[in-house]
Protein backbone atom coordinates (compact mmCIF):
# COMPACT_ATOMS: atom_id res chain seq x y z
CA UNK A 1 0.00 0.00 0.00
CA UNK A 2 1.38 3.39 -1.00
CA UNK A 3 1.97 5.82 1.87
CA UNK A 4 -0.11 9.02 1.60
CA UNK A 5 1.69 12.09 0.34
CA UNK A 6 2.47 14.71 2.95
CA UNK A 7 0.47 17.92 2.61
CA UNK A 8 2.33 20.60 0.72
CA UNK A 9 3.58 23.61 2.64
CA UNK A 10 1.59 26.73 1.86
CA UNK A 11 3.82 29.57 0.68
CA UNK A 12 3.01 33.24 0.11
CA UNK A 13 5.12 35.62 -1.97
CA UNK A 14 4.95 39.33 -1.23
CA UNK A 15 6.17 41.55 -4.05
CA UNK A 16 5.31 39.49 -7.13
CA UNK A 17 5.75 42.29 -9.67
CA UNK A 18 9.57 42.25 -9.56
CA UNK A 19 11.95 39.82 -11.21
CA UNK A 20 12.84 38.04 -7.96
CA UNK A 21 9.19 37.77 -6.90
CA UNK A 22 8.33 36.27 -10.28
CA UNK A 23 11.18 33.75 -10.06
CA UNK A 24 10.01 32.76 -6.58
CA UNK A 25 6.53 32.09 -7.93
CA UNK A 26 7.95 30.02 -10.78
CA UNK A 27 10.14 27.89 -8.52
CA UNK A 28 7.45 27.37 -5.88
CA UNK A 29 4.87 26.38 -8.50
CA UNK A 30 7.17 23.56 -9.68
CA UNK A 31 8.25 22.47 -6.18
CA UNK A 32 7.04 19.00 -5.13
CA UNK A 33 6.57 19.97 -1.46
CA UNK A 34 5.45 23.60 -1.71
CA UNK A 35 2.24 25.21 -2.91
CA UNK A 36 2.01 28.85 -3.94
CA UNK A 37 -1.22 29.90 -2.23
CA UNK A 38 -0.88 33.70 -2.08
CA UNK A 39 0.68 36.27 -4.42
CA UNK A 40 0.64 39.79 -2.99
CA UNK A 41 1.57 43.22 -4.27
CA UNK A 42 0.52 46.82 -3.93
CA UNK A 43 -2.48 47.98 -6.01
CA UNK A 44 -3.01 44.63 -7.77
CA UNK A 45 -5.80 43.17 -5.66
CA UNK A 46 -8.03 40.94 -7.80
CA UNK A 47 -5.70 40.84 -10.81
CA UNK A 48 -4.57 37.46 -12.14
CA UNK A 49 -0.86 36.74 -11.69
CA UNK A 50 -0.80 35.46 -15.27
CA UNK A 51 -1.90 38.91 -16.46
CA UNK A 52 1.11 40.51 -14.76
CA UNK A 53 3.43 37.72 -15.94
CA UNK A 54 1.89 36.11 -19.06
CA UNK A 55 4.39 33.23 -19.02
CA UNK A 56 2.47 31.82 -16.02
CA UNK A 57 -0.66 31.26 -18.15
CA UNK A 58 -1.78 27.66 -17.75
CA UNK A 59 0.72 27.14 -14.92
CA UNK A 60 -0.34 29.39 -12.04
CA UNK A 61 -4.05 30.18 -11.74
CA UNK A 62 -3.81 32.62 -8.86
CA UNK A 63 -5.36 36.01 -8.20
CA UNK A 64 -3.20 38.61 -6.51
CA UNK A 65 -4.05 39.87 -3.05
CA UNK A 66 -3.28 43.17 -1.38
CA UNK A 67 -0.14 43.61 0.65
CA UNK A 68 -2.22 45.13 3.47
CA UNK A 69 -3.69 41.73 4.45
CA UNK A 70 -0.51 40.33 5.99
CA UNK A 71 -1.71 40.38 9.60
CA UNK A 72 -4.10 37.47 8.97
CA UNK A 73 -1.87 35.73 6.43
CA UNK A 74 0.66 34.60 9.03
CA UNK A 75 -1.96 32.19 10.40
CA UNK A 76 -2.90 30.82 6.96
CA UNK A 77 0.46 29.87 5.45
CA UNK A 78 3.61 28.02 6.46
CA UNK A 79 6.03 30.62 5.09
CA UNK A 80 6.05 34.10 3.60
CA UNK A 81 8.77 35.20 1.17
CA UNK A 82 9.26 38.96 0.97
CA UNK A 83 10.61 40.10 -2.39
CA UNK A 84 10.33 43.80 -1.67
CA UNK A 85 12.82 46.64 -2.17
CA UNK A 86 15.30 47.56 0.53
CA UNK A 87 13.78 49.80 3.23
CA UNK A 88 10.23 48.93 2.16
CA UNK A 89 10.61 45.36 3.41
CA UNK A 90 11.35 46.25 7.04
CA UNK A 91 8.37 48.58 7.18
CA UNK A 92 6.07 45.72 6.14
CA UNK A 93 7.71 43.00 8.23
CA UNK A 94 8.13 44.89 11.52
CA UNK A 95 4.40 44.94 12.44
CA UNK A 96 4.26 41.14 12.11
CA UNK A 97 6.56 40.87 15.16
CA UNK A 98 4.61 43.26 17.38
CA UNK A 99 2.86 40.38 19.20
CA UNK A 100 5.95 38.17 19.23
CA UNK A 101 7.36 35.88 16.58
CA UNK A 102 4.89 35.10 13.77
CA UNK A 103 3.49 31.57 13.50
CA UNK A 104 4.88 31.09 9.99
CA UNK A 105 8.43 31.17 8.67
CA UNK A 106 9.70 34.48 7.27
CA UNK A 107 12.22 34.76 4.43
CA UNK A 108 13.28 38.29 3.53
CA UNK A 109 15.14 38.89 0.28
CA UNK A 110 15.89 42.57 0.83
CA UNK A 111 18.94 43.97 2.59
CA UNK A 112 16.97 45.03 5.65
CA UNK A 113 17.85 42.19 8.04
CA UNK A 114 21.20 40.90 6.81
CA UNK A 115 23.27 42.72 9.39
CA UNK A 116 23.21 42.29 13.18
CA UNK A 117 21.68 45.02 15.30
CA UNK A 118 25.18 46.05 16.41
CA UNK A 119 25.81 47.18 12.83
CA UNK A 120 22.60 49.16 12.35
CA UNK A 121 24.77 52.23 11.76
CA UNK A 122 26.29 50.54 8.68
CA UNK A 123 22.80 49.88 7.39
CA UNK A 124 21.98 53.58 7.75
CA UNK A 125 25.21 54.54 5.96
CA UNK A 126 24.66 52.31 2.94
CA UNK A 127 20.89 52.52 2.59
CA UNK A 128 20.69 56.25 3.43
CA UNK A 129 18.00 55.70 6.07
CA UNK A 130 17.85 54.69 9.72
CA UNK A 131 16.55 51.16 10.18
CA UNK A 132 12.87 51.22 11.19
CA UNK A 133 13.16 48.14 13.44
CA UNK A 134 16.78 47.56 14.51
CA UNK A 135 15.56 45.50 17.48
CA UNK A 136 14.48 42.80 14.99
CA UNK A 137 17.77 42.52 13.11
CA UNK A 138 19.09 39.79 15.41
CA UNK A 139 15.91 37.73 14.92
CA UNK A 140 17.07 36.87 11.41
CA UNK A 141 19.62 34.20 10.50
CA UNK A 142 21.90 35.12 7.60
CA UNK A 143 20.89 32.65 4.92
CA UNK A 144 24.01 31.85 2.93
CA UNK A 145 23.00 28.21 2.91
CA UNK A 146 26.42 26.61 2.41
CA UNK A 147 27.87 28.44 5.40
CA UNK A 148 24.92 28.75 7.80
CA UNK A 149 23.12 25.48 7.12
CA UNK A 150 22.60 24.43 10.75
CA UNK A 151 21.37 27.84 11.87
CA UNK A 152 18.95 28.05 8.93
CA UNK A 153 17.46 24.66 9.83
CA UNK A 154 16.55 25.92 13.31
CA UNK A 155 15.41 29.40 12.32
CA UNK A 156 11.99 30.96 11.96
CA UNK A 157 13.28 34.02 10.11
CA UNK A 158 15.99 34.12 7.43
CA UNK A 159 17.62 37.10 5.74
CA UNK A 160 18.58 36.01 2.23
CA UNK A 161 22.03 37.28 1.18
CA UNK A 162 22.52 39.85 -1.54
CA UNK A 163 23.40 38.59 -5.00
CA UNK A 164 26.91 40.08 -5.01
CA UNK A 165 27.40 38.98 -1.39
CA UNK A 166 26.51 35.41 -2.31
CA UNK A 167 29.24 35.24 -4.97
CA UNK A 168 31.83 37.02 -2.81
CA UNK A 169 31.21 34.92 0.27
CA UNK A 170 31.28 31.66 -1.67
CA UNK A 171 34.81 32.69 -2.67
CA UNK A 172 36.00 34.03 0.68
CA UNK A 173 34.22 31.92 3.30
CA UNK A 174 36.35 28.77 2.79
CA UNK A 175 39.50 30.82 3.33
CA UNK A 176 38.18 32.38 6.53
CA UNK A 177 36.95 29.01 7.78
CA UNK A 178 40.42 27.47 7.26
CA UNK A 179 42.17 30.56 8.63
CA UNK A 180 44.10 31.21 5.40
CA UNK A 181 42.35 34.41 4.29
CA UNK A 182 44.94 37.00 3.16
CA UNK A 183 45.01 40.40 4.81
CA UNK A 184 43.83 42.12 1.61
CA UNK A 185 41.61 40.83 -1.18
CA UNK A 186 40.48 42.68 -4.30
CA UNK A 187 37.32 41.49 -6.06
CA UNK A 188 35.92 42.68 -9.37
CA UNK A 189 32.35 41.56 -10.10
CA UNK A 190 30.05 42.24 -13.04
CA UNK A 191 26.27 41.94 -12.86
CA UNK A 192 23.44 41.73 -15.38
CA UNK A 193 20.67 44.26 -15.79
CA UNK A 194 18.08 42.24 -13.81
CA UNK A 195 20.14 43.02 -10.72
CA UNK A 196 18.90 46.60 -10.92
CA UNK A 197 15.26 45.56 -10.70
CA UNK A 198 12.31 45.87 -13.06
CA UNK A 199 11.90 49.64 -12.94
CA UNK A 200 14.31 51.26 -15.44
CA UNK A 201 16.58 54.10 -14.38
CA UNK A 202 18.95 56.34 -16.30
CA UNK A 203 21.97 54.22 -15.42
CA UNK A 204 20.31 50.80 -15.27
CA UNK A 205 17.84 50.64 -18.17
CA UNK A 206 18.96 47.82 -20.46
CA UNK A 207 19.05 49.89 -23.69
CA UNK A 208 21.57 52.12 -21.92
CA UNK A 209 23.78 49.25 -20.93
CA UNK A 210 23.40 46.40 -23.43
CA UNK A 211 26.53 47.50 -25.32
CA UNK A 212 28.09 49.33 -22.39
CA UNK A 213 30.32 48.47 -19.42
CA UNK A 214 30.97 50.65 -16.41
CA UNK A 215 31.91 50.54 -12.75
CA UNK A 216 29.64 51.81 -9.99
CA UNK A 217 29.68 52.10 -6.19
CA UNK A 218 33.42 51.43 -6.27
CA UNK A 219 34.70 50.59 -2.77
CA UNK A 220 31.29 51.55 -1.31
CA UNK A 221 28.79 48.83 -2.27
CA UNK A 222 26.11 48.02 0.32
CA UNK A 223 26.83 44.27 0.20
CA UNK A 224 30.34 44.59 1.63
CA UNK A 225 29.28 44.82 5.32
CA UNK A 226 27.31 41.56 5.13
CA UNK A 227 30.29 39.83 3.50
CA UNK A 228 32.62 40.98 6.27
CA UNK A 229 30.06 40.06 8.93
CA UNK A 230 29.97 36.45 7.75
CA UNK A 231 33.76 36.24 7.50
CA UNK A 232 34.01 37.54 11.06
CA UNK A 233 31.47 34.91 12.15
CA UNK A 234 33.71 32.26 10.57
CA UNK A 235 36.72 33.49 12.54
CA UNK A 236 38.73 35.70 10.20
CA UNK A 237 38.31 38.90 8.25
CA UNK A 238 40.17 40.89 5.60
CA UNK A 239 40.47 44.28 3.98
CA UNK A 240 38.10 43.86 1.06
CA UNK A 241 38.37 46.12 -1.98
CA UNK A 242 35.18 45.47 -3.94
CA UNK A 243 34.78 46.89 -7.44
CA UNK A 244 31.35 46.16 -8.96
CA UNK A 245 30.49 46.65 -12.63
CA UNK A 246 27.37 47.00 -14.72
CA UNK A 247 27.71 44.51 -17.56
CA UNK A 248 25.92 44.17 -20.93
CA UNK A 249 23.98 41.03 -20.04
CA UNK A 250 20.54 40.33 -18.61
CA UNK A 251 21.26 37.65 -16.00
CA UNK A 252 24.29 36.61 -14.02
CA UNK A 253 27.13 37.70 -11.78
CA UNK A 254 30.77 36.96 -12.48
CA UNK A 255 33.13 37.72 -9.59
CA UNK A 256 36.93 37.58 -9.80
CA UNK A 257 39.02 37.69 -6.62
CA UNK A 258 42.76 38.37 -6.70
CA UNK A 259 44.96 37.88 -3.66
CA UNK A 260 48.64 37.52 -2.82
CA UNK A 261 49.73 34.60 -0.65
CA UNK A 262 52.81 32.54 0.14
CA UNK A 263 50.86 29.31 -0.28
CA UNK A 264 48.26 29.52 -3.06
CA UNK A 265 47.84 25.73 -3.15
CA UNK A 266 46.69 25.73 0.49
CA UNK A 267 44.04 28.32 -0.31
CA UNK A 268 42.90 26.32 -3.32
CA UNK A 269 42.66 23.17 -1.22
CA UNK A 270 40.53 24.96 1.37
CA UNK A 271 38.01 25.75 -1.37
CA UNK A 272 38.03 22.19 -2.71
CA UNK A 273 37.54 20.75 0.78
CA UNK A 274 34.77 23.18 1.69
CA UNK A 275 32.55 22.40 -1.27
CA UNK A 276 33.18 18.67 -1.66
CA UNK A 277 29.66 17.93 -0.39
CA UNK A 278 27.89 21.15 -1.42
CA UNK A 279 25.30 20.16 -4.04
CA UNK A 280 25.01 23.60 -5.64
CA UNK A 281 28.68 24.63 -5.70
CA UNK A 282 30.65 23.18 -8.59
CA UNK A 283 34.43 23.70 -8.66
CA UNK A 284 35.37 23.70 -12.34
CA UNK A 285 38.61 23.56 -14.31
CA UNK A 286 39.60 26.98 -15.65
CA UNK A 287 37.16 29.84 -15.81
CA UNK A 288 33.45 29.43 -15.02
CA UNK A 289 30.97 30.85 -17.52
CA UNK A 290 27.73 32.73 -16.99
CA UNK A 291 26.02 30.58 -19.64
CA UNK A 292 26.71 27.49 -17.52
CA UNK A 293 24.71 28.75 -14.51
CA UNK A 294 21.92 31.04 -15.80
CA UNK A 295 18.49 29.65 -15.00
CA UNK A 296 19.84 27.47 -12.18
CA UNK A 297 20.74 27.50 -8.51
CA UNK A 298 24.33 26.47 -9.21
CA UNK A 299 27.43 28.48 -8.34
CA UNK A 300 30.46 27.59 -10.45
CA UNK A 301 33.89 28.34 -9.00
CA UNK A 302 37.26 28.31 -10.71
CA UNK A 303 40.67 28.57 -9.02
CA UNK A 304 43.97 29.47 -10.68
CA UNK A 305 47.25 29.45 -8.71
CA UNK A 306 50.36 31.51 -9.45
CA UNK A 307 53.70 31.40 -7.67
CA UNK A 308 52.61 33.81 -4.95
CA UNK A 309 49.06 34.73 -5.92
CA UNK A 310 45.63 33.24 -6.35
CA UNK A 311 42.68 34.06 -8.61
CA UNK A 312 39.26 32.70 -7.65
CA UNK A 313 36.22 33.17 -9.88
CA UNK A 314 32.54 32.59 -9.16
CA UNK A 315 29.60 32.64 -11.58
CA UNK A 316 25.95 32.62 -10.45
CA UNK A 317 22.52 33.60 -11.71
CA UNK A 318 21.81 36.77 -9.73
CA UNK A 319 18.04 36.20 -9.55
CA UNK A 320 18.25 32.51 -8.60
CA UNK A 321 21.32 31.46 -6.60
CA UNK A 322 21.67 35.15 -5.76
CA UNK A 323 18.04 35.47 -4.64
CA UNK A 324 14.99 33.25 -5.28
CA UNK A 325 16.71 29.87 -5.62
CA UNK A 326 18.71 30.39 -2.45
CA UNK A 327 15.47 31.35 -0.68
CA UNK A 328 13.97 28.01 -1.75
CA UNK A 329 17.17 26.24 -0.67
CA UNK A 330 16.80 27.84 2.76
CA UNK A 331 13.10 27.02 2.99
CA UNK A 332 13.87 23.40 2.19
CA UNK A 333 16.12 23.27 5.24
CA UNK A 334 13.61 25.13 7.42
CA UNK A 335 11.02 22.46 6.59
CA UNK A 336 13.49 19.57 7.06
CA UNK A 337 13.65 18.73 3.36
CA UNK A 338 16.78 17.92 1.33
CA UNK A 339 18.14 21.30 0.28
CA UNK A 340 18.10 20.29 -3.40
CA UNK A 341 14.33 19.67 -3.44
CA UNK A 342 12.73 21.42 -6.41
CA UNK A 343 16.02 23.01 -7.46
CA UNK A 344 18.17 20.30 -9.04
CA UNK A 345 17.63 21.20 -12.69
CA UNK A 346 20.17 22.07 -15.34
CA UNK A 347 20.93 25.66 -16.34
CA UNK A 348 19.18 27.11 -19.37
CA UNK A 349 20.82 26.85 -22.77
CA UNK A 350 22.06 30.22 -24.12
Amino acid sequence: MTAPLAAKKKIAVVGVTGYVGAELCRLIAAHPAFELTHALARDLNGIKLSKIWPHFAGIIDLTCGDIKNLDTLTNEVDAICFALPHKASAQIIAPLFEQGEPDCHIIDLSGDFRLPEAQADLYATHYKQEHVAPQLMDNFVYGLTEWNRDAVKLSKAVANPGCFATALNLILAPLAHHNVLPEHVTIFAATGSTGSGKKPGAGTHHPSRHTNYKLYKVLSHQHVPEVLALLNQLGQTTKLSFIPASAPMTHGIFATAHMHTDNPEALKQSILDSYENAPFVRVREGSPEINHVVGSNFADIGVICGDDELVVMCAIDNTIKGASGQAIQNMNLMFDLPETTGLLHAPSLP
